[in-house]
């Protein structure tokens, strides 16, 4: 199932890295020739940026754990904890780590509000297309023990 999510996001952000410079020179557009070998198509932290992509991937990832980190580029906290959430991400392989920079485009922007995000770093844990938890704050060990719980 984690395999199947994986190759469903990275297919939708090679689309993405094809037809957009935006994701160019960043790790989220890695050559095939970078990728990881065991777990071919999983990346470590996939950066969303729509309502459909975050339910898309959501739904994909059936009762497994799906961790979201809301955030924006102007937020120091949340440039603080990212490298945490990336370790934890390669931690915890069995969950689907996820990644929303809020001021990166209006999509992004709008699925912050739906979802309810009033202050970065947010951190929504989600299992079985439910949202389950909630961290919100620079809060490293709050963020591990939550996903240790879900996990």
């Amino acid at each position: 199932m984690r395999l199947l999510v994986s190759a469903l996001v990275a297919l939708c952000l090679g689309s993405a890295c094809a037809f957009t410079g935006s994701f160019a020179g960043t790790s989220l557009c890695r050559s095939s020739s970078s990728v990881r070998s065991s777990s071919a198509l999983r990346m470590a932290v996939i950066e969303v940026d729509s309502e459909e992509a975050l339910d898309k991937t959501i739904a994909a990832a059936g009762s497994g754990l799906v961790v979201v980190d809301y955030s924006t580029t102007w937020c120091g906290p949340c440039k603080v904890i990212f490298p945490k959430y990336e370790e934890l991400s390669n931690k915890y392989t069995n969950a689907v780590f996820l990644k929303v920079i809020g001021d990166s485009s209006q999509a992004a922007t709008k699925l912050m509000k739906r979802e309810g995000v009033r202050s970065v770093p947010s951190f929504h844990f989600w299992k079985d297309g439910k949202k389950v938890d909630q961290v919100n704050g620079a809060n490293s060990e709050a963020l591990e023990t939550t996903i240790r719980d879900y996990a």
